[in-house]
């Protein structure tokens, strides 16, 4: 009996063995951990020339902030309308740089456009940081919050716990999953007629979680990757529109509406929701440049 023991106490690890069994196991996941941190810090894009050409326009400037990257075309000021974007997953702020332009380019008034600076590019791990950019320009009066992809579902998340403290929610290439339908704010989406990433379906049925009068637009030959400047993207469809026209476009539509917002819809806030017109799709076609 005391062989046999004996045999079996032999056959039985050592604690030297445990150990170093433990050890290879906290190391293996400290290494899985690290390069999965390293994968999405890495980040897509930006492109350096889009980046560039924005920083070069003498209408608009470009500041590095704690907060994220701020894009203005002049001080702001009460009279200033304010967009906090938060950015796809795992895809660098920096890319979003040259829609931003773009988007204060196109507004008919004083604008700025703050790209989240997003822990390892996931918005999903800074929900709140509006907050903060909020918090960094309180002269601003007139503020909205709106993201692209991923971006755009955590900015809806946000403005529906935060929904008196903005005016409006811009989702590129995004759809919510809360229900801002009694929200007050006014909502606008924009959309790529050539996205192959975004989930059509849910988009389309998230829509109930909108208000009756949110404005989607549709631009023909923009793809998912068009709402930024990081490069091709995985599964996506052809885009027929150049990268720099589908931002402009992109730019176009964002900046037009953000223009009429502030006084006007704190004015409708004050009316009631069962006032508003039926949503509708508007599918426009941008010109190329």
């Amino acid at each position: 009996m005391r062989n046999s023991l004996d045999s079996i106490a032999r056959r039985l690890p050592t604690r030297r063995t445990l150990a170093l069994a433990a050890g290879a196991v906290v190391l293996l996941s400290a290494i899985v951990f690290a390069a999965g941190a390293a994968y999405f810090a890495a980040g897509l894009g930006p492109n350096a020339d889009a980046v560039a050409a924005a920083e070069a326009d003498p209408d608009v400037a470009v500041d590095r902030t704690p907060v994220g990257t701020a894009v203005r075309d002049g001080p702001v000021t009460a009279s200033t309308v304010g967009l906090v974007y938060y950015p796809g997953g795992r895809v660098s702020h920096e890319s979003y740089v040259p829609t931003a332009a773009e988007i204060v380019a196109a507004s008919d008034r004083a604008a700025l456009v703050v790209v989240v600076d997003a822990p390892l590019n996931l918005a999903v791990l800074a929900p709140d940081r509006a907050d903060r950019v909020r918090e960094r320009y309180p002269d601003v009066d007139a503020w909205a919050v709106g993201g692209h992809s991923l971006g755009g579902a955590m900015a809806c998340r946000h403005a529906a716990g935060n929904a008196g403290a903005y005016d409006a929610l811009v989702l590129h290439a995004a759809y919510c999953d809360r229900d801002l339908s009694q929200s007050g704010l006014d909502e606008l989406v924009v959309l790529g007629g050539a996205d192959g990433v975004i989930d059509a379906e849910r988009e389309r049925a998230s829509r109930e979680n909108l208000p009756a009068d949110a404005r989607v637009v549709e631009l023909d030959g923009v793809n998912h990757a068009g709402f930024g400047a990081y490069g091709p993207q995985p599964g996506d469809g052809p885009a027929s529109l150049s990268p720099a026209a589908s931002r402009r476009a992109v730019g176009n539509v964002t900046g037009t509406w953000l223009s009429e917002r502030g006084a006007v819809t704190r004015e409708r806030r004050s009316r009631s929701v069962s006032h508003r017109g039926s949503a509708g799709v508007l599918t426009a076609a941008p010109v190329a440049g």
